[in-house]
């Protein structure tokens, strides 16, 4: 079973064709940065919803169950056109979504799944007479540090549903 999504000859081509030069370096490297990248984006299609909030999620389910390390190929899965996606490939919007996150990977390694300390989350500083109150995501949880990659993003979209715990209507 791969262990990424993709090859190294098609993360190759993708980046020469964007002119994206960072791409460069020992395979074994670039091998690393996909097998990271591709964690970075099951983990966008695997998110948990939380009551009253909903999610974006992978459709369908694995082709091989519990046994099958990625989330990728997945059967009765289908894109927001309602068309199919063949369950026994990887989409390539999710190979060109790894292809993006390795080449953030390979320069910062690192840095799609940065470290959580809900202790070191900061509300509110004051030294002497100058007094700063920070941003607070300590119930935010680890996602809130998670990196948004707009490319990634816009990648996986056409193949994400919208899940939620809470009863929802839909009108058409």
């Amino acid at each position: 079973m791969p262990d990424f999504y993709g090859t190294l000859a098609g993360a190759e081509a993708y980046h020469v064709a964007r002119g994206n030069a960072a791409w460069t370096g020992e395979d074994a490297l670039r091998h690393a940065a996909l097998v990271r990248a591709s964690s970075f984006v099951d983990g966008l299609g695997t998110r948990l919803p939380e009551p009253g909030k909903a999610v974006l999620a992978f459709p369908g389910h694995k082709v091989g169950g519990r046994s099958q390390l990625l989330q990728w190929p997945r059967a009765g899965a289908i894109d927001r056109n309602g068309d199919a996606i063949d369950p026994g490939q990887v989409p390539v919007e999710v190979e060109y979504a790894t292809y993006e996150a390795a080449l953030r990977e390979l320069t910062a390694p690192g840095s799609l799944r940065p470290d959580f300390v809900r202790a070191g989350a900061v509300k509110r500083e004051k030294v002497g007479p100058l007094e700063t109150e920070f941003f607070d995501n300590s119930e935010a949880g680890a996602d809130a540090v998670l990196p948004v990659l707009a490319t990634v993003d816009q990648l996986l979209a056409p193949l994400m549903v919208r899940r939620s715990l809470a009863p929802a209507v839909r009108v058409v």
